[in-house]
């Protein structure tokens, strides 16, 4: 029995050696052949991250992996003798984290399983940044564009064209982007 505080990992298509080593390495291991559907589990159990221990792993077994990523984002490591380098190439488009050789003592299983946890994060953490700024970025054109029409049709300067649409948005309560829009859609239904 698996003490409850003990990180949990799915290890798909894993051998005794590796189970052990994660063990020893302080995880909690559920254990699942390559072939079957995982996704129930992962739902179920939550792991901290997926471990896979294949020869080498079908494509389905990538394919998979690729689903879960967008499905169930969360760490993933695949150890392998390191001899394909194609495999590597689809199992990091696949969304692995790490790809390691087998065998190795749990010290060094543990500080990998961190590293893709880490490396992980990080990567969410960028991702989620990516996207704030993208949609800053959006918003910014929404408001430069009604500020042009603004300055256009009204004949104000940047900075009263800027205002305009800040008072507009104050008070009709709603963000500048939103102001920005109906000042664009206002304009366009008075054109034609």
């Amino acid at each position: 029995m698996s003490n409850p505080l003990q990180p949990c990992v799915l290890l798909v298509g894993g051998g005794e050696t590796l189970c052990a080593a994660l063990d020893a390495a302080g995880y909690a291991v559920v254990s699942v052949a390559e072939d079957e559907d995982f996704y129930a589990l992962i739902e179920q159990r939550r792991p901290a991250a997926v471990v896979i221990s294949a020869a080498s792993p079908s494509r389905d077994t990538l394919e998979h992996l690729a689903l879960l990523n967008r499905r169930h984002p969360q760490p993933i490591v695949l150890f392998h003798d390191g001899q394909n380098h194609e495999l590597a190439v689809q199992a990091m488009r696949a969304g692995i984290s790490a790809y390691a050789a087998r065998d190795l003592p749990p010290e060094a299983v543990r500080s990998l399983i961190e590293v893709a946890l880490l490396h992980f994060e990080q990567t969410r953490a960028l991702r989620k940044e990516l996207t704030r700024a993208q949609q800053t970025l959006a918003e910014r054109r929404w408001v430069d564009r009604a500020k042009c029409r603004l300055m256009e049709t009204e004949s104000l300067s940047e900075t009263a064209a800027y205002e305009r649409l800040r008072e507009t948005a104050m008070r009709e309560r709603v963000s500048l982007e939103q102001a920005a829009r109906t000042v664009l859609q206002a304009g366009a239904s008075d054109e034609t």
